[in-house]
């Protein structure tokens, strides 16, 4: 075998080798910094009034991608760190933003007036949304998300649910997740059908 075929012979493998490995890095599945749900599940539906006295439905949310979180307003630390950290990630997002949902649901139905909870969000960002309401109202939602409240309010599940634009739970936010790491995982979802 002469060298200009051997060296022909090796230039395709060459070529081979990099179409293939660039197929395998294309077809892959963007991974998430958040914790992922394995086996994304429909998001309960939430029947509730907000804050600002309008109806809300989860499901007339289809077509954003939603970060759901459970708190209350007189927490300390974890709970402004968490709005904080969901607004710095909206605005890295930039115009994609507006295909984005903050939603907080009341931990504490007896201190979290639907004035107190509106006021409150309103200092992160006017569109963030807020769900009280009475005890009744509130544990069947805590149930269905598998929240646990205790002492009035002021323990609870921590994390942040987040449902993509098709109505399904798809990743989990802890309080320790980064703006960045929320807005990165905001952008894989925005991007899906």
């Amino acid at each position: 075998m002469d060298r200009k075929t051997l060296y022909s012979g090796i230039t395709v493998i060459v070529v081979l080798v990099m179409v293939s490995t660039a197929g395998l890095f294309m077809n892959r599945k963007p991974v998430f910094k958040g914790v992922g749900v394995n086996s994304p599940i429909p998001a309960a539906e939430i029947s509730m009034t907000t804050a600002d006295g309008n109806p809300f439905q989860m499901s007339d949310e289809r077509g954003k991608v939603v970060l759901l979180y459970f708190g209350f307003v007189n927490c300390p630390e974890e709970c402004p760190l968490t709005m904080a950290h969901y607004k710095l990630a909206l605005e890295l997002l930039g115009d994609s933003a507006k295909d984005v949902q903050v939603v907080m649901v009341s931990t504490d139905p007896v201190r979290d007036t639907p004035q107190i909870m509106k006021d409150y969000l309103s200092k992160f960002d006017p569109t963030f949304i807020g769900i009280p309401g009475t005890p009744e109202e509130l544990e069947k939602i805590w149930k269905n998300y598998g929240v646990e409240v205790l002492e009035g309010g002021e323990t609870h599940s921590s994390y942040t649910y987040v449902i993509d634009r098709q109505g399904k739970q798809r990743v989990r936010f802890t309080p320790d997740s980064s703006p960045e790491d929320i807005a990165s995982d905001l952008r894989i979802l925005l991007a899906e059908n």
